[in-house]
């Protein structure tokens, strides 16, 4: 079958060929290294950009290079949140919005999901951030800093992520509430997690009691699954630790294979399902590769009129008429608040930055989940690459097999430790799993060793436990007035006791899948007894003072930090935004990301993430007297990427849903929750 480097894209009025549009983000044919990996990821990275649907250059926002004089919204940070964000305000034509990037566009290849890893590190949409010096954990890193991989893209990192769709437990967000963000409960949220979705699997997987359909976000498993994924949960099954269809439903306990964020086969990033419908609009404004640098703050009033921001290398300023909004993420946006003048007066003072208001609390409670791993080789299987010729072509011409998912990394299970509360009902430990990854490839033949050197080396999979609940809290602060420093950022991961406590059974509970009949008999699965170097003089292999040496030198940090412009009551010393988002002491200012989370979820991130960018903006709508409902209708269907896409095989069995109720739903919950 005949498939060319680039097909004609027929956009409204025009057409484009998708093989010439390189101006899409950074190529990734040096992500696997460079040397022998670059003739074949180049040659694929071609077929990659040349097809309409992952190129989509019909639909991709068109960037300004010059800020008008005075918008209504101002939203800093195009990432998970940002993108969110601009999406909903931009929904009432009346409104002019400006969204600000540092990042560029994402490049095609991000869509596809095999190629997970293709961008970490890369400068050009990483900000490569390192903390300073721990003093219990990363131990076996350079200088003890621990990395943290972060998008600087549009669409952040549901770019650069795993994809998986999860929300955390009911129990975590009912202590939001107690905690002090009134009005966060459980209860309160779900609606704002469904009306993002367009889930593919209800009915067939999932509830309608706990997902929505019709939304900007498709929800669904990959299209392919490794063979080995279905033999891990019958050894989850065996051993005890059971199954589960969806751990968003009712059963957030046991292993399953993960819904995530795509669409038939392509990564749906928060750019990608939010922005690009909106790209139409003339009253989004977008400026990309622009650097906030402070929001621009009347000192006497404290009121905001406006952002400041880097664009190739000239100072910008635009005015707000209503709100500035920061969507800068966990890191970013209490870095923006201080370098405004906005928190502890004793480290403004320092770095010589005039006090706008004192908020003891901007960077603080900074935490994260942490992880550890096991290895196992499975010795009834040499090590191949994923990624071949044919399973290239397979993804090309209908967007399945091994490119169309992140192998094992779908996998993920949730259990109770020994240290999980007696009754069962908030699990403390989730496994994620890797291998079977297409990612790289140096000849793209079939079954091409791993490893060139041992073509009898045997194929290994991981298991990283990670703790759900951390105790450790850490903070971050100013570096410098140089807004494009860096923060210094202090995790003090694993300082609490519970953290490596729980780490070192998680471990143990990881091993067990390594006795797992199946797995044995089938794959010949082993643990990696492999000792790490520093750890050897420990304890041996498999005790719990190795363990415990272990998870402090080989540390392995998620990208799941949060918490540093917390959302609290105003007697909370520690709070920055009300449970408004409002910034404290500021008017027209609002904190909408990551950072707002009192508590960090029982689970990946970006799903909560969402839901939080939906509420405030709901907030934001009901603020200024606009309560239509969120758009929930006007996303590209399957049809329309046919028309639009040169002919690509898209799945056209759209899930049918039904507007009118839909949102009569949004409106009536509006109604009872937004008056906080």
């Amino acid at each position: 079958m005949d498939i060319s480097f680039g097909e004609t894209c027929g956009c409204k009025g025009y057409s484009v060929r998708s093989d010439i549009l390189s101006e899409y983000g950074p190529s990734m044919a040096n992500s696997c290294g460079g040397g022998n990996f670059v003739v074949f990821m180049t040659i694929l990275e071609a077929f990659i950009r040349g097809r309409c649907d992952l190129s989509d250059p019909c639909n991709r926002v068109k960037p300004h290079s010059e800020p008008d004089y005075e918008y209504d919204f101002i939203v800093a940070g195009g990432g998970t949140a940002g993108a969110v964000v601009a999406s909903r305000l931009s929904e009432n034509p009346k409104w002019k919005v400006l969204l600000v990037e540092a990042g560029g566009d994402e490049p095609p290849a991000a869509a596809v999901p095999s190629m997970i890893a293709s961008y970490w590190g890369d400068p050009a949409m990483d900000w490569n951030y390192r903390t300073e010096p721990e003093s219990n954990a990363c131990l076996g890193e350079p200088e003890q800093r621990c990395s943290w991989t972060r998008g600087k893209v549009l669409g952040g990192c549901s770019v650069t992520n795993g994809m998986m769709y999860m929300r955390g437990h009911k129990r975590d967000y009912d202590d939001w509430e107690k905690s002090g963000a009134r009005g966060w409960a459980w209860k309160d949220v779900l609606p704002f997690f469904k009306v993002s979705e367009d889930n593919r699997q209800i009915g067939t997987l999932v509830s309608s009691e706990f997902h929505g359909s019709g939304g900007y976000l498709t929800t669904q498993q990959f299209p392919h699954q490794p063979a080995i994924a279905k033999d891990i949960l019958n050894a989850a099954e065996e051993i005890g630790y059971g199954v589960t269809n969806d751990l968003n439903g009712d059963n957030f306990k046991g292993f399953t294979t993960a819904q995530t964020n795509n669409r038939n086969g392509s990564r749906m990033s928060t750019a990608t399902a939010f922005l690009r419908p909106a790209s139409g609009r003339s009253n989004l404004h977008v400026m990309l590769n622009s650097t906030a640098t402070r929001v621009v703050i009347d000192p006497t009033t404290k009121v905001v009129f406006g952002l400041e921001f880097m664009y190739k290398g000239k100072k910008k300023v635009a005015k707000s008429s209503k709100e500035v909004i920061l969507s800068a993420g966990a890191l970013n946006s209490p870095q923006l608040l201080l370098l405004s003048g906005i928190g502890p007066k004793e480290d403004l003072t320092k770095l010589n930055i005039p006090v706008i208001h004192h908020l003891p609390g901007v960077g603080k409670n900074l935490h994260n989940h942490v992880a550890s791993f096991v290895d196992f080789k499975l010795n009834k299987e040499n090590a191949t690459q994923s990624l071949n010729w044919a399973t290239a072509m397979e993804y090309m011409l209908k967007r399945t097999g091994a490119l169309s998912s992140t192998g094992l990394s779908q996998m993920t299970g949730v259990l109770n430790s020994k240290y999980a509360e007696p009754n069962g009902n908030h699990p403390d430990v989730q496994m994620f799993f890797s291998g079977y990854l297409a990612g790289c490839s140096r000849t793209g033949q079939l079954f091409e060793p791993l490893n060139t050197n041992n073509e009898d080396e045997k194929t290994t999979i991981s298991i990283r436990p990670v703790y759900l609940h951390p105790k450790s809290r850490g903070y971050l602060t100013l570096a410098s007035k140089d807004p494009t420093a860096p923060p210094l950022m202090y995790p003090n991961y694993l300082t609490e006791p519970e953290d490596i406590d729980v780490l070192v059974e998680s471990i143990k509970m990881a091993l067990k899948f390594g006795e797992s009949k199946i797995l044995s008999e089938k794959y010949g699965i082993e643990a990696d007894k492999t000792p790490i170097p520093e750890c050897a003089s420990q304890g041996e292999w498999g005790t719990d003072a190795y363990w415990r040496c272990m998870v402090k030198v080989a540390t392995g940090p998620e990208n799941h930090q949060v918490g540093t412009c917390k959302m609290g009551s105003p007697q909370d010393s520690l709070a920055v935004v009300s449970n408004e988002l409002r910034v404290f002491g500021i008017k027209g200012l609002r904190v909408i990301d990551a950072s707002i989370m009192p508590i960090v979820p029982s689970g990946n991130t970006a799903a909560p993430t969402i839901m939080i960018a939906e509420r405030g903006s709901a907030f934001i709508k009901n603020m200024w007297n606009w309560n239509k409902p969120p758009i929930v209708h006007d996303h590209f269907s399957s049809t329309d990427l046919k028309r639009n896409c040169g002919g690509v095989r898209t799945d056209t069995n759209d899930v049918k849903i039904d507007i009118q109720t839909q949102e009569r739903e949004v409106v009536d919950w509006h109604k009872r929750h937004v008056h906080l």
